[in-house]
């Protein structure tokens, strides 16, 4: 299993989470036990909490599916020192602090980065790229990498679940 899959089904399995959630919601503000912006500041309080145990559960899932091994930059500096001084290098440029690098000793040529809001940097790096000593092949995987993880950030993919399962909410309540 690759990386991008476990987010991927992560994002999936929360949002169909929420929708379940969305249904006793919807049925205890047509109730009047909960008001209406309640209703919303509850969706939005569970796509915050699962925003935020992402990288938790990326790590455990990728220890178990992808045995993956995290190491710091200074670890990789003993056996690779180039490789080591070209990621520090990167993540001084784009800003990233404290970068764990994690090791996947599975078959995947995938690199796949993640982490909090910006913050708890993940880069993850199949076992055979770290070993080779074709730098041309690494380094642009690796930069492009860095890259997409300063530009991306999840947060807008829980706010949208969140538009959504309210929107869900007020069907529901608008057909009882």
């Amino acid at each position: 299993m690759k990386p991008s899959q476990i987010l991927t089904i992560y994002c999936i399995g929360t949002f169909i989470i929420g929708l379940v959630l969305t249904i006793p919601v919807a049925l205890w503000v047509n109730q009047d036990e909960l008001g209406t912006r309640g209703g919303a500041i509850m969706t939005l309080s569970w796509n915050v909490l699962f925003s935020m145990i992402l990288p938790l559960v990326l790590d455990w899932c990728e220890r178990k599916h992808c045995k993956v091994r995290f190491l710091n930059i200074e670890e990789i500096a003993k056996t690779n020192p180039e490789l080591a001084a070209v990621i520090s290098e990167k993540c001084r440029q784009l800003a990233i602090a404290h970068l764990r690098l994690a090791v996947a000793d599975t078959p995947t040529d995938e690199t796949f980065s993640y982490g909090l809001w910006g913050h708890n940097p993940r880069l993850i790096l199949p076992g055979k790229l770290l070993n080779s000593h074709d730098k041309a092949m690494i380094l642009p995987s690796i930069e492009a990498e860095l890259n997409h993880f300063a530009s991306q950030d999840h947060t807008m993919v829980f706010l949208l679940f969140t538009v959504v399962q309210v929107l869900l909410q007020q069907m529901i309540i608008a057909m009882m």
